[in-house]
């Protein structure tokens, strides 16, 4: 358990299945109220679920915010959630120099913050922080995410807060119906002093 006072949050690794539940329905609300067009399912449980490690944010016992860290390494190739309509982050040239193809590498995604929450952007940062530092932890150094104009502006500030690189390249389509920002967090290791480890 991690308290961080600066955004009178309590950020967590989401291990037990109620706390899971109750973060997947933080996201289900946020997307219908923010993409009203999606379908009702859209934001459940879904298979990448069980291969990502979950973070949330608590306030006053209940879940406020969340996202997923999904992760592609060399012994265990798979595609991100990102990766859709032939996209693949090996293949971007503008990401040749991360070396993906020999290097572990993840995306944050299905990020929500509860549509009622006032302060919703610090609940997120902090999930965003706690993540980036676990993937350094595993020996990641480079984080993707997308996201709309906004969020990747606010993504930019809270990077540069917690002196992480980041970087935003094309905008790709996505099934939310609006083009999203290809975003990438780097040097995690140096920036989070992370020991070297192999993700799995």
């Amino acid at each position: 358990m991690k308290t961080n006072a600066r955004f009178d949050f309590t950020f967590i690794t989401a291990d037990d299945r109620p706390l899971f539940q109750e973060y997947v329905e933080v996201r289900r609300r946020a997307y219908a109220e923010e993409y009203p067009w999606l379908t009702a399912e859209f934001g459940t449980e879904d298979e990448t679920d069980r291969h990502s490690t979950i973070v949330i944010a608590l306030a006053n016992g209940a879940v406020a915010a969340g996202a997923r860290l999904t992760i592609s390494s060399p012994h265990k190739d798979r595609l991100l959630p990102l990766e859709e309509n032939g996209f693949r982050l090996k293949d971007y040239p503008p990401l040749r120099d991360f070396h993906l193809d020999f290097n572990p590498y993840g995306e944050i995604s299905r990020m929500a913050v509860d549509p009622l929450l006032a302060r919703g952007f610090e609940g997120s940062a902090g999930v965003g922080d706690l993540l980036c530092g676990a993937a350094a932890r595993l020996g990641l150094d480079v984080l993707f995410s997308i996201c709309p104009e906004k969020p990747a502006r606010i993504n930019a500030m809270n990077a540069k807060r917690r002196g992480v690189p980041f970087q935003r390249y094309q905008e790709l389509a996505t099934v939310f119906g609006v083009d999203m920002w290809l975003c990438a967090f780097f040097g995690l290791r140096r920036t989070y002093n992370a020991g070297q480890r192999t993700a799995a």
